[in-house]
């Protein structure tokens, strides 16, 4: 278990979520994911945004020292992922940050660490983790993707077959994999210009998300880790990918319901603004108990993975079954409280909107989660 001041943040912790969030506001205002979908759909990564990102030390946050990064935990990573999701930021952070870079230190393989880590952490390699398969789900169970030694003279890997819902997948510069040989499940780096690697957007509800299929064809690959140890590394990925999921929520609820307040403040019926109508009151009152919780559960989560406590996956699950649920309620609160005006094209209401109902089963769904709470409560947390 986590102390409860553990969950209190620091005047540096302060100073970074007001750092990103005039980043955000600045450099990738919510007009611009307008624009492009008038356009073509979800835009590509901003390289120039991502470079800045990065030069502020938010892209190397969990990364080591001996890689060139900052050797900072969960905590200050949830920061910057709860001002993601109130902006709306639509960018590899959470592909990055949350997936890729936890399942390469969670391999274990300093040659590979030593050598992928460092360019991420500046920003000039986008990297994405590609798990899911026709069936959506983010175990290895049901991977089919095969593996086979390459005969060659430079030895390494081929990889064969198709990955679904991976984020970021169209633009990532470095795709790590998930592919079986024989009875084991292993872990694969593959370059994003490798022959025989075809990418294909896919039209996402969520108009900054950028989700994609990834067909591989007898991809030359690199073995990331021990063979048949992906299992391990990718449920310990999985988990601080929720606690970033779960702080994206939590973060893009409360920017619903300072939408609302600002709202009920300045639309007037009767001659009085609508906030000072109980009913209205009421239901801010209660959007903002919401995003109170929704905000503790991620912070938990962060702060467990962060000690290493023994509760610290159920605390991830948690955190994402009571978060996805808690932002698409506060969202569609926020529609009524604009009086369904939210819902327009121009107004950001119905971006967050998007972002409630897709998010809620990006990483699995709230069933999936509390499956594994409650596997874990006949258990005991794993070691």
């Amino acid at each position: 278990m986590v102390a409860q001041n553990a969950l209190a943040q620091s005047d540096e912790q302060k100073e970074l979520r007001d750092a990103v969030r005039r980043l955000l506001r600045d450099k990738a205002p919510t007009e611009g994911l307008r624009e492009a979908a008038d356009a073509d759909g979800v835009p590509a990564p901003d390289r120039q945004l991502w470079g800045q990102l990065a030069e502020l030390g938010l892209v190397a946050l969990e990364v080591p020292e001996k890689y060139d990064g900052l050797g900072q935990t969960t905590r200050e990573t949830n920061v910057v992922f709860e001002e993601m999701g109130r902006g709306l930021y639509h960018g590899p952070y959470l592909a990055c940050v949350g997936l890729a870079i936890p399942a390469l230190l969670g391999s274990g393989d300093e040659a590979a660490c030593a050598e992928l880590l460092p360019a991420i952490s500046a920003g000039e390699t986008i990297a994405t983790l590609a798990v899911a398969e026709a069936d959506g789900r983010w175990d290895t169970a049901g991977t089919a993707t095969e593996a086979t030694e390459d005969s060659g003279a430079d030895g390494g890997w081929r990889l064969t077959g198709t990955k679904s819902f991976v984020l970021d997948g169209a633009e990532a510069d470095l795709l790590l994999v998930t592919a079986r040989s024989g009875g084991d499940v292993s872990l694969f780096a593959v370059t994003g210009d490798a022959e025989g690697l075809t990418r294909t957007p896919l039209e996402s509800l969520d108009l900054a998300r950028s989700v994609a299929t990834v067909a591989l064809d007898n991809v030359p690959a690199r073995l990331v880790g021990t063979a048949g140890a992906a299992p391990a590394v990718v449920a310990d990925a999985l988990d601080r990918g929720l606690a970033g999921l779960a702080a994206e929520q939590a973060g893009g609820a409360a920017a619903c319901l300072d939408l609302c307040v600002e709202y009920a403040k300045t639309r007037k019926q009767f001659g009085q603004p609508i906030g000072s109508f109980q009913a209205v009151a009421h239901k801010c009152v209660e959007m903002l108990h919401g995003v109170e919780f929704a905000q503790a559960s991620a912070r938990y989560a962060a702060a467990a993975l962060a000690e290493g406590a023994a509760d610290a996956r159920e605390a991830a699950r948690v955190a994402a079954a009571y978060n996805g649920v808690a932002f698409r309620d506060i969202v569609v609160e926020t529609v009524q409280v604009h009086g369904g005006t939210g819902f327009t094209w121009e107004h950001d209401t119905h971006l967050y909107y998007r972002r409630a109902w897709s998010s809620q089963q990006l990483l699995g769904n709230a069933d999936e989660h509390y499956a594994v709470v409650a596997g874990l409560a006949l258990d005991g947390p794993a070691s």
